[in-house]
Parts: structure tokens; sequence; C-alpha cells
């Protein structure tokens, strides 16, 4: 004979599983759980940080490397520069006509015409005719 009741208490066969049961303050602020998931992961990170300590101290010396050379390069093009400005004040110096005739006059006597010192030769006459 079955017997049904609809007043008695009902029990699940199964239990139930909610967002509740995950997020109990309980649970949380219980670190033996914990404990045993961070020591594995504390001797890995034991094990890569002096090597990233390495890797890190390597990168920042040849960064350092390379702006002390780029420094230098800037420096002696900037060397090369001050250079090539004298040497073109020089030049403009030099050929200057003031320094031309200046030149011309002492190292072969040459002095700037008078107008009637140069004649041009007239091939027709056969004779020199000077501009006035």
């Amino acid at each position: 004979m079955n017997y049904n009741n609809s007043s008695e208490a009902y029990m699940r066969s199964v239990a139930k599983v909610g967002l509740r049961q995950y997020f109990r303050p309980g649970d949380l602020v219980d670190l033996s759980g914990w404990l045993v998931l961070w020591k594995p992961v504390g001797r890995v990170l034991l094990m890569i940080f002096p090597l990233v300590l390495i890797i890190n101290m390597f990168i920042a010396s040849e960064v350092t490397s390379v702006e002390r050379s780029i420094v230098s390069v800037d420096n002696q093009r900037h060397e090369l520069m001050d250079k090539n400005i004298e040497m073109l004040a020089r030049k403009a110096r030099l050929w200057a006509p003031v320094n031309i005739q200046k030149l011309a006059g002492e190292k072969l006597a040459l002095q700037i015409d008078s107008g009637d010192q140069v004649g041009r030769f007239n091939r027709r006459s056969g004779s020199f005719s000077y501009p006035r």
C-alpha cells in the first residue's frame, strides 16, 4: 500500500548548487586552502624573480650604453658642424674680392686698372682701343 501524505517535509535527493555556496564569508577567511595553492606559486616566483632582475639589469645597462653612444655621436656631429661653419667662413674670407685684390697685389704685383691702362686690340685697324 502506498501512502502519500502531502503535508510531510520533502527532502531533495540532490544538493542545491548556487552562487551563495561559493561566496560564503566563512570560506574566504579560511586560509588553509589558499596556502596549499600559494606555496608552489611562491616557489615559481622565487625562481623567476632573480632571472627577471638579471634580465632587467642587462637591458638597463645596454640602454645606458646606447644612450652614451648616441650622446657621443651627437657631440661629434656638433663639432663637425662647428668646424664646417668655421671652414665656410674662412673660405668666404679668402674668396672675398678685397682679399683677392690684396693677394694679387702682394704675390703677383697686379693692381686694378684705371680705365686707360688696358686696351683692346682692334684687328681691322691694327691698333689698340682704350675704353673710357
